[in-house]
């Protein structure tokens, strides 16, 4: 008997911790770009309009299947979709706990990364006030704006299964009203993190291992 109430309490345990990995989430450390401004403003279509998406005052519904033109802001975001391990200077230099709200009538671009040596089952839960668009690893993923307040898990994305790698996942936000802000959350049913970064061994540590190597050359060279 005691058995078996171990056995489905470690089955019950396994459950629980394949259904809470969470891989990402709103305030997690992450690179930040608040330089962006009212740059994209109007950039797409010229007009504030429900098509347009970064509308200045427009706070229809609205969904973009196809990512936006971004080239207002090229030189700004620089090469974030593509290679984002090596960002121009307008990003946060280390990553930083990202806030949750922003200059209101602006747009902030975020990158989250996360290493995994293999995840099934990857959700992502998205909200936000007023409008958002999603990149994972380079690739769109979707872009929606609405009208009210945060609502967590607003929109719900089903991401699959991912490969062992290195992922990252690239959010642009946009406001035009009087308030803002945002909520993310990336669950997997099952998930195995990639081993620690490789800390470099500092310069003066460095330096006394290569003293003493030349110190026991020496002594032996004597001997």
């Amino acid at each position: 008997m005691f058995r078996a109430v171990g056995t489905l309490i470690t089955l019950f345990l396994i459950a629980f911790q394949a259904s809470a990995a969470v891989l990402v989430q709103t305030n997690d450390p992450g690179w930040y770009n608040n330089d962006i401004g009212t740059l994209l403003n109007l950039s797409n279509t010229g007009t504030d309009d429900a098509s347009e998406p970064f509308p200045v005052n427009n706070d229809s519904t609205a969904t973009f299947p196809t990512a936006p033109d971004l080239s207002a802001a090229g030189a700004i975001l620089g090469n974030w979709l593509s290679d984002p391990i090596h960002l121009n200077a307008h990003w946060s230099s280390t990553p930083v706990s990202i806030p949750n709200s922003w200059a209101v009538g602006t747009e902030v671009a975020v990158i989250y990364q996360f290493d995994t040596l293999s995840a099934t089952n990857v959700v992502a839960h998205l909200g936000v006030d007023n409008g958002i668009f999603a990149w994972l690893d380079g690739a769109y993923l979707f872009g929606a704006r609405g009208p009210g307040r945060v609502q967590a898990g607003e929109y719900v994305l089903n991401l699959g299964d991912f490969d062992a790698g290195t992922h990252y996942l690239q959010l642009l936000l946009e406001d035009h009203g009087t308030t803002n802000g945002y909520a993310v959350e990336i669950t997997a049913d099952e998930f195995t993190p990639g081993p620690p970064p490789v800390v470099p061994a500092p310069a003066t540590a460095l330096c006394l291992t290569l003293g003493l190597g030349l110190l026991a050359g020496r002594r032996r060279a004597r001997a």
